[in-house]
């Protein structure tokens, strides 16, 4: 992990300022918005269907790393690495554990001329950064499949100026974490007197058995390769849901409580992740209202159909070419192995205001997961847009005004004329 964002973003992002004016005047007036099929209640959502999820044992401390051989190396997790820009080492203070995962604070503030300087430091009163890890039983998922079972997410709370309180944003980051265009989105956010707490996917620690990264073979052992994407997909989900919770509960008990109403945004792999991510929430920080940019569902879908290389998706391919029969394999043990990836949380998470983004000729999330998306979601109001999937995150920052705006009326806050009208 690493506070700056460079590390993680493809390059096709340092141009996205250069292609973003060109966009915003061919596409940002071409907005399409279809309403929703039926009004969304306010008020009270029901509890989520049962989910079983991942066991993450309890360890009896938090677990530093021993690295002997240099010891004036800064607390950090075990076999998770949290560097600077410059590829120094950030030290970080071991808080607790909380449920099986381990809360870690960064020792002095990273935000000033880091990876987030993105934002307006005006628009943050208080900032505070965590790394939230947890490891996976060695039997849960089952030890024969090999995926890296240590992992650990970011999360990093920005309080805004802004006043009263408008609520609490929690924005699902995408795979090339908080890019510039997502951090121009949280500043409208803050703005508007959101505290936005953000976080990225997890990141995998290094182990002699896996070097980090999950394997799937199609070609060779199609069943075999769906059960370890089940997995893999569990124990991101997990990692991911579990973190946010662990963060949102330690903020509570060191009476900072997260201002509700709470609405959860998801951007790309952010927006798959959300229906699990509100799901472990529910019982303690009851999501109101939902945003998903860019997103699908059914995991394997996506991978099978995504014009996204292996390695931003953080996974090896090996095998060669797979067939269709071979691909139709895949998916049908991938769907009787996964947990967390359900059709009945998706459409759980639709009995609430949901807005959905989307791109129209969006290859890295094919048409039809977000479709199906749409379809569990009981089509909830939709703004497409005539650009491909890096071509939303450009226009996302036009954008913003117009997010807040259905946000506030949403959750029935008070606002006033929208920048967007």
């Amino acid at each position: 992990m690493s506070d700056d964002p460079a590390r993680y973003r493809p390059v096709r992002y340092r141009f996205l300022h250069i292609a973003g004016l060109c966009l915003v005047v061919i596409a940002g007036g071409c907005r399409t918005v279809r309403p929703a099929s039926d009004p969304r209640p306010n008020g009270p959502i029901p509890d989520p269907p049962h989910i079983a999820w991942l066991t993450l044992p309890i360890p009896g401390d938090i677990v530093e790393s021993d690295d002997r051989g240099h010891p004036e190396t800064p607390n950090h997790p075990d076999g998770i690495a949290v560097r600077s820009a410059s590829g120094d080492l950030i030290p970080l203070i071991p808080i607790e554990v909380r449920r099986g995962v381990e809360i870690w604070e960064f020792a002095s503030e990273p935000l000033g001329g880091g990876w987030i300087s993105g934002i307006d430091p005006e628009l943050i009163a208080h900032s505070r950064s965590f790394i939230l890890v947890s490891s996976a039983a060695d039997d849960d998922p089952s030890s024969e499949l090999i995926v890296p079972r240590r992992r650990a997410i970011d999360a990093v709370i920005l309080e805004p100026t802004a006043t009263p309180s408008a609520g609490t944003a929690i924005v699902l980051s995408s795979l090339a974490r908080q890019t510039p265009p997502e951090q121009a989105f949280m500043g409208d956010l803050l703005d508007a007197g959101f505290t936005v707490i953000t976080t990225a996917p997890p990141v995998n620690a290094i182990d002699r058995a896996t070097a980090g990264r999950t394997t799937l073979n199609i070609k060779d052992d199609a069943e075999f390769a769906g059960r370890m994407f089940a997995a893999e997909v569990d124990l991101a989900f997990t990692t991911w849901a579990f973190g946010i919770e662990a963060v949102l509960s330690h903020l509570r008990s060191s009476s900072e409580t997260a201002p509700s109403p709470l609405v959860l945004i998801g951007v790309s792999s952010g927006a798959v992740a959300a229906p699990i991510v509100a799901a472990r929430l529910h019982q303690k920080f009851p999501i109101q209202a939902a945003v998903l940019i860019a997103g699908g569902a059914d995991a394997a879908a996506i991978l099978l159909g995504t014009t996204l290389a292996p390695e931003d998706l953080r996974l090896n391919l090996e095998g060669g070419r797979f067939d269709q029969l071979e691909a139709d394999a895949f998916a049908a043990s991938y769907h009787r192995a996964v947990r967390l990836d359900a059709a009945p949380i998706t459409e759980w998470l639709g009995q609430r205001p949901v807005l959905l983004l989307e791109a129209g000729f969006d290859a890295a999330i094919p048409s039809s997961t977000r479709i199906l998306l749409d379809q569990r979601l009981r089509h909830p109001e939709r703004w497409w847009y005539p650009v491909g999937h890096y071509g939303l995150f450009v226009l996302l920052p036009g954008e913003g005004d117009a997010i807040v705006d259905w946000i506030q009326r949403s959750l029935g806050l008070s606002h006033g004329s929208s920048k967007a009208d």
